[in-house]
C-alpha cells in the first residue's frame, strides 16, 4: 500500500508531504484544494506522461516520490527488480520517484536506482489501482487475478516457497544445459586430438629427424654457395692448368729421386701417393 507522498513544485503545490496511514484514508476538500493534483502527482511516479506545463510558476523543475509497503508483494516483485538491475527493497519499503524538467529532462528511479519509463509503469501495474471512468482496470490482467486469488487465499508462505523451488528448478536446468554445453566441446576437443595424433604417426617422426631437417634445409638454402665452392674445387684439382695434380706429379718426382738417393725418405713419398688418392676420390 501507498505509505507517503511527496510533491514538490508540481501546479500549485511548493513542497507537500503526505502521509498514509494503513488502512482506508479519505481526501475531502472543495473544488479548487488541490485534490486532483495529488491524483496527478501519483499518477506521474507511477509512469504517465509528463505535461511540463505543470511544473509550478517559477521553478525549473519538479518531483515526485512514493513511498509504498510492499510485504503482500515481495515474492513477485524481488524477482522483477534483480532481473532489471535494481536495488532490493530494505524494510519491505519500495521507493519510486519521478523528475522533470523544463528544459526537457526527464528521470525515474526505484530504490534510488535509475530505471527507464517502461520499467517504472511495469511496476506501477503492480502497486496501484486507479478506478474511474475509463481507467485501466488491473482485475483484467490475468496475472493480477493470481496474485489476489493468493492474497485472498493467504497463501503467501507456499506461493513464496513454491517461487523458490521454481527458481532452483530453473538454476538447476541452466546447469545441466551448461553441462551438456561441456560434455559436447569436449566430445570436439576430443576428436580433433585424435585426428592430430594421427597425422603425427602416419608422418613415422623419428627423435633424431629434426637435426636432418635442419640440416638439409643447411643445404637447401645454401645451394648456389655449395655449387660455386664444389666447382671451384674442381677447378683446383684438375681442370684448371696448372693445377694441384700437376704440381703432385712434380712432388712424386722429387720424392722418387729423394727415396733413390737416400732410402730412409721412402716413406714420405708412400705418404704422397696416398694423399694424391684421397684427392682423386
Amino acid at each position: 500500500m501507498l505509505t507517503a507522498l511527496r510533491i514538490k513544485n508540481l501546479a500549485l503545490v511548493a513542497d507537500l508531504i503526505l502521509e498514509l496511514q494503513p488502512g482506508f484514508n479519505v481526501i475531502t476538500g472543495e473544488t479548487g484544494a488541490g485534490k486532483s493534483i495529488i491524483i496527478g502527482a501519483l499518477n506521474l511516479v507511477l509512469g504517465e506522461r509528463a505535461d511540463r506545463t505543470l511544473i509550478r510558476a517559477g521553478a525549473d523543475s519538479c518531483s515526485v516520490e512514493a513511498v509504498f509497503d510492499i510485504r503482500q508483494l515481495k515474492a513477485p516483485l524481488a524477482p522483477f527488480l534483480d532481473e532489471n538491475g535494481l536495488e532490493p527493497c530494505e524494510e519491505d519499503q519500495l521507493v519510486l520517484k519521478r523528475t522533470f524538467a523544463a528544459a526537457g529532462t526527464n528521470r525515474q528511479f526505484i530504490n534510488g536506482s535509475p530505471t527507464t519509463l517502461a520499467t517504472l509503469t511495469t511496476i506501477g501495474q503492480w502497486l496501484v489501482d486507479m478506478h474511474g471512468p475509463h481507467d485501466h482496470q488491473s482485475l483484467l490482467h490475468q496475472s493480477r487475478q493470481l496474485a489476489i486469488l493468493d492474497a485472498f487465499g493467504a497463501l503467501g508462505d507456499a506461493r513464496d516457497a513454491f517461487v523458490a523451488l521454481l527458481h532452483r528448478c530453473q538454476q538447476i536446468e541452466a546447469e545441466k544445459a551448461a553441462l551438456i554445453i561441456d560434455e559436447k566441446t569436449y566430445a570436439q576437443q576430443l576428436d580433433l586430438l585424435r585426428f592430430q595424433v594421427g597425422e603425427i604417426t602416419a608422418a613415422r617422426l623419428r627423435a633424431d629427424e629434426e637435426v636432418e631437417v635442419e640440416q638439409e634445409y643447411q643445404r637447401t638454402s645454401n645451394a648456389a654457395k655449395l655449387l660455386e665452392l664444389s666447382q671451384g674445387t674442381l677447378n683446383l684439382l684438375g681442370e684448371d692448368d696448372p693445377n694441384l695434380f700437376t704440381a703432385a706429379g712434380a712432388v712424386s718426382r722429387n720424392l722418387a729421386e729423394l727415396q733413390r738417393i737416400d732410402s730412409s725418405t721412402s716413406e714420405l713419398l708412400t705418404l704422397h701417393s696416398q694423399a694424391v688418392e684421397h684427392l682423386r676420390e
